[in-house]
């Protein structure tokens, strides 16, 4: 399986910023179980195994950073529900919500990015690609 070009996947993303939703937050409780910040991959990975009608989505937040020629896209995963609603199940004190891309990508693939060679962050030129 070839590696992904995370320039060249940078790319693809900023061209699909018009295909971004913003999330609607929920807050959910499973037993004794409650989602923690800043673990969003854990936490949706978790919510789906013990509630098997709903689906991991895995994505990108996506920041645009006026005054900087550049774009920000932040790994991030929701739960799909069962009428296809996305949600985000992850607590957060951001000042505000971010729109979010989905990645496009397979399941393996998405984690060999992000988990295992660690870019949970990329960047791309706001020049048209």
């Amino acid at each position: 399986m070839p590696e992904i070009d995370v320039n060249e996947y940078a790319k693809i993303l900023y061209s699909r910023v018009d295909t971004a939703v913003m999330l609607k937050r929920a807050a959910i409780e499973g037993g004794d179980w409650e989602p923690q910040p800043n673990m969003c991959h854990h936490n949706v990975s978790t919510w789906c195994r013990h509630m098997s009608e709903y689906k991991a989505v895995r994505g990108w937040l996506y920041f645009d950073l006026p005054g900087l020629n550049y774009v920000k896209f932040l790994a991030h995963s929701a739960v799909q529900t069962p009428d296809g609603e996305l949600l985000d199940i992850t607590p957060s004190d951001a000042s505000r919500d971010y729109p979010f891309i989905k990645s496009g990508l397979s399941e393996e693939k998405y984690a060999e990015l992000v988990e295992i060679r660690g870019f949970g962050e990329i960047h791309c030129s706001k020049e048209k690609v």
